[in-house]
């Protein structure tokens, strides 16, 4: 098949979106199809601590208009804009003649829209990403448009059964397909080199987040808090950045500076971040679907996570680890991190459950076969599929 792939998000813009088409662009190509991603260039490249990125193997990037930093649903995102992109996108479109034109996160205002309304493939599919806020009035105003980008579409993909029951009653009576974002088990693994500097007698925490308000980094720092009044045997290791960074940095009490640690924004440096912790804590109060938990699973680290819809339908509590049920729970969360770390044996179990649901579950070529099997389903040319290697759960 040739394949293309439309996303606001791409690297070295980082984030799970990025992740996603990286990753299933990288396992068509293995599979034998020929693969291209539409993508912006950035107006303002963010500053990453390890500025290596994965390379394109085997397929094309093609770069329509210039992608800028917006705010929307409580998070950083991209908007792409450029005068001529329908013009760009009619000549690749005209050039390439793709059997399958995939968009990711097709509420975007150009570009996914725009490549959606213009696809000349015999199959054009969607993946949505978002969960919507109930009575989210921005939606509201474009509902109208975006009803026939629905209905363009011959597939509707969303990533988790919670983006399906926030887009509902916005868009009542449509399909979608449930297919979960993938994860990369050869990368995020328990076999990742721990970061020297941090493996002393002290017990790490982990945190992983842009630092949208969402994602709940104060109510982490408030556990942090609360732990180290009865232990002081451990270190809160932050990563991510954004605008708010000085903000949070001056939440952190001047007598436990020195063991919450602002480690920026971390791209292929994370699988190492992760072999170092023990526990990965995320109280985030919004989320589609949960990437940073499954990246810890994948690693085999037990997670305390709250018990929001997206992170519930990746991880089972008291199984991969344990959640608190309101993200603003400061003291749900410390005594959940107190109990891992008093129950050692509990927490690997936690681990060890972790790693065996992410690769039996969304391991990459798992979901690129639910991929193409929509695909060939609504039209596209079918292919004989190769015998995939197995992946070790240890």
């Amino acid at each position: 098949m040739r394949i293309g792939i439309v996303s606001d998000h791409y690297y070295p813009q980082l984030g799970g979106i990025t992740e996603q088409v990286h990753g299933q662009a990288t396992e068509f190509v293995r599979r034998g199809h020929e693969v291209t991603v539409l993508t912006p260039k950035l107006f303002r490249v963010p500053r990453t601590v390890d500025p290596e990125f994965p390379p394109a193997e085997g397929f094309d990037i093609v770069h329509v208009g210039t992608a800028y930093p917006s705010y929307v649903n409580g998070s950083e995102c991209l908007q792409t804009v450029s005068p001529r992109l329908t013009f760009q996108l009619d000549r690749i479109y005209k050039e390439r003649r793709f059997d399958v034109l995939h968009v990711h996160n097709p509420f975007g205002v150009m570009l996914p829209i725009a490549a959606t309304m213009r696809s000349r493939a015999p199959v054009t599919v969607a993946t949505y990403h978002s969960v919507v806020p109930p009575n989210y009035k921005l939606l509201r105003m474009f509902v109208p448009l975006l009803w026939k980008v629905m209905r363009r579409l011959d597939g509707r993909i969303a990533v988790s059964e919670a983006i399906v029951g926030s887009i509902e009653p916005f868009f009542p009576g449509l399909d979608f397909q449930i297919i979960p974002n993938g994860i990369d088990v050869d990368f995020f693994s328990p076999e990742a080199k721990p970061i020297e500097r941090l493996m002393d007698d002290k017990h790490n925490l982990l945190f992983v987040g842009r630092f949208d308000p969402r994602n709940g980094l104060p109510h982490m720092l408030g556990a942090f808090e609360l732990l180290r009044r009865k232990r002081d045997d451990c270190r809160l290791i932050v990563l991510g950045d954004g605008p708010l960074r000085r903000y949070y940095q001056r939440m952190v009490p001047k007598h436990l500076e020195d063991d919450v640690l602002f480690e920026g924004r971390v791209n292929r440096l994370r699988p190492r971040y992760l072999a170092t912790a023990e526990i990965l804590c995320t109280p985030c109060e919004l989320a589609s679907f949960g990437m940073v938990l499954l990246e810890a699973m994948s690693a085999g680290v037990p997670v305390v996570a709250s018990r929001i819809s997206g992170f519930q339908l990746v991880m089972e509590d008291g199984v991969q680890g344990l959640m608190v049920d309101r993200p603003n729970d400061i003291r749900g969360f410390a005594g959940a991190l107190e109990h891992m770390l008093e129950h050692p044996d509990e927490a690997r179990a936690f681990g060890a459950a972790g790693r065996k649901r992410a690769v039996e579950t969304y391991a990459f070529p798992l979901v690129v076969d639910h991929l193409e099997e929509l695909y060939e389903r609504l039209g596209a040319p079918a292919r004989r599929r190769p015998q995939l290697r197995a992946v070790a759960t240890g």
